[in-house]
């Protein structure tokens, strides 16, 4: 059952992740290459997610402690691959995936699906990794609110950096502008 749940929300999450990388290729024939993959990878989710639902059903104590170790540890597919982190930062930016977009289109969604906080059925330690769902949630909501923070900053020295200098900016210097002897 762990694995059904892990790969809904991975499936998901790359779903998402396709999806935005066809917005932001800014090209009509990729972007539909990448809605149809999008397509596919939603197909495939809705299965994994029907089938944990029905184990939540079954065994619900059993799926909640599973539920809880994959979203307190989730990683994306290619985590393993060389410079993934600074690869991510760079997708995130871009507005592929981030915190933000983990936590609303993929991490709720998916918890919402399951009723995972209108539940009554997990009792004990499945009952207290719930809870703690909650404040995974508020740290993925901290976290998205940092990340969007910095992203703005990030953006905003990047638009400094490389602003042109055109023909009318050197005019408006009238003479002040000192050019290097390097």
């Amino acid at each position: 059952m762990t694995t059904s749940l892990r790969i809904s929300f991975q499936e998901l999450a790359t779903r998402v992740s396709h999806r935005n990388t066809g917005k932001v290729c800014n090209d009509a024939i990729a972007e539909q290459l990448m809605a149809r993959v999008s397509h596919d990878e939603n197909l495939h989710m809705i299965f994994y997610r029907d089938v944990s639902a029905a184990g939540l059903d079954i065994a619900p104590n059993q799926a909640m402690k599973s539920v809880h170790r994959i979203l307190r540890n989730f990683k994306m597919p290619g985590f393993t691959v060389p410079e993934f982190r600074r690869k991510a930062v760079i997708i995130a930016v871009g507005g592929v995936y981030d915190p933000r977009i983990h936590l609303d289109e993929v991490v709720m969604p998916v918890l919402k699906k399951w009723r995972i906080f209108e539940r009554e059925d997990f009792t004990g330690e499945a009952a207290r990794m719930r809870d703690d769902l909650g404040l995974l949630v508020k740290e993925l909501q901290d976290a998205s609110e940092k990340f969007e923070e910095s992203k703005q900053r990030y953006l905003e020295r990047e638009a400094r950096r490389t602003e042109k200098i055109t023909a009318s900016k050197v005019l408006q210097t009238k003479g002040t502008l000192t050019l290097s002897r390097h």
